[in-house]
């Protein structure tokens, strides 16, 4: 009971801490309209700890990237303007170290403290768990699979989105894929983008 204690703590602090970083500048890129200003394909945070990437295709927006001694956020954006709505994807490292793998269900039990009252409102934007709807918390490959709705996302984005927690690079890192609130991406189509972005993430980090 106690070590599940201490890896819900751990894991829902990172996700608190993936909500409050991710608010402004999504605030800012929803302000833009969307308008990314599309820059590399991969990127580095954190002195090197990770290095982010989505999709092929897909590159930073580098006016939405913002980084601190202790965590990074990144948004991208397709690379070229395309006529089909296609989805923004983002990525939140916290300085927070992965948990050592010696409680390798730590993870899988998190997905169900997520749906509660007190998972709600880490998850949440704005912290009032009255705003998220969980749809889906399931776990799997080793990562946490979310469908959120969430009324507190800026103007310009669908409230309904897919993420994804994971240790990455030794870190906790959040990985989502939000689509405008003009143009929303069917629930089908955002879980097979969210995957892809799984992958080239623990490619780009593996070793």
């Amino acid at each position: 009971m106690i070590r599940l204690r201490a890896a819900s703590a751990f894991f829902a602090a990172a996700a608190f801490l993936a909500a409050c970083v991710e608010t402004e500048p999504l605030e800012d890129a929803s302000g833009r309209g969307l308008h990314p200003t599309a820059g590399p394909t991969q990127l580095s945070v954190l002195d090197g700890a990770v290095t982010v990437t989505g999709p092929v295709g897909y590159c930073a927006d580098t006016q939405a990237t913002r980084e601190s001694d202790i965590e990074a956020f990144v948004l991208l954006v397709r690379c070229r303007g395309t006529l089909r709505p296609a989805p923004v994807l983002s990525a939140t490292i916290t300085g927070l170290p992965a948990p050592a793998s010696d409680d390798p269900g730590s993870l899988q039990r998190l997905a169900g403290f997520l749906a509660t009252t007190a998972g709600r409102a880490q998850l949440s934007r704005t912290g009032d768990p009255s705003d998220v709807t969980v749809h889906e918390a399931t776990y799997a490959n080793s990562a946490i699979w979310l469908l959120i709705e969430d009324s507190g996302n800026p103007s310009g984005f669908d409230p309904t989105y897919r993420r994804a927690i994971l240790p990455i690079g030794g870190r906790i890192v959040t990985l989502s894929v939000l689509s405008a609130s003009e143009h929303p991406v069917d629930s089908g189509s955002a879980l097979a983008t969210l995957r892809r972005f799984v992958t080239r993430m623990r490619r780009a980090n593996a070793g």
